[in-house]
């Protein structure tokens, strides 16, 4: 194993923040302080990265809830349904988008595909561009596998908009410690 690939991640990582724009950061933060409820999902590893968004919400004191949880509650009127998926064509995530529209409820997408078919149905949209920027063989043997750098890119965005919370609610780290669990 070579550190030489660490600088090579880092730096795709650090080229794909990069072009996140705030304003569609400011846009998910909104719809979060807007809801009464907010629910969280995501498949596969881009799933785990939604369920520490959820924790972290949770720490904020928010009312959320991640979707496919037995204590999930019906989605409605005045809630956030927010889904990550770096391509925003799974038929499941389709699906929630549809209930969460017939209960009148806002959809938030984050996404490496903003026209992607959940993404074209969401009322705020965060575009995560993971495309590659390197060609040729060594680039490629280089380039995390799947769907790595979307998944990092993504913790790090969604914790940009709890810091960004943490700032519109007045929360310090202490704040959130208080709520945060005590069963571990």
């Amino acid at each position: 194993m070579s550190g030489g690939y660490m600088q090579y991640a880092v730096a795709d990582l650090a080229r794909v923040l990069r072009k996140v724009k705030v304003r569609q950061l400011r846009g998910l933060r909104d719809e979060i302080l807007g809801s009464e409820r907010v629910f969280v999902t995501g498949l596969g590893r881009t799933g785990l990265m939604a369920r520490g968004f959820a924790m972290r919400l949770m720490h904020l004191g928010r009312s959320v809830f991640h979707v496919g949880d037995v204590v999930t509650p019906a989605i409605a009127k005045g809630d956030l349904l927010v889904i990550c998926s770096r391509t925003g064509k799974s038929k499941v995530l389709s699906h929630y988008v549809s209930i969460a529209r017939k209960a009148k409820a806002h959809v938030a997408v984050v996404t490496a595909r903003p026209d992607s078919p959940v993404a074209q149905r969401a009322t705020v949209v965060v575009h995560i561009d993971d495309t590659p920027a390197r060609a040729g063989k060594l680039a490629r043997e280089r380039q995390q596998p799947l769907g790595s750098l979307f998944e990092q890119s993504l913790l790090i965005v969604l914790d940009q908009v709890v810091l960004d919370l943490m700032a519109q609610l007045d929360l310090t780290e202490a704040d959130m410690a208080r709520i945060h669990t005590e069963f571990e």
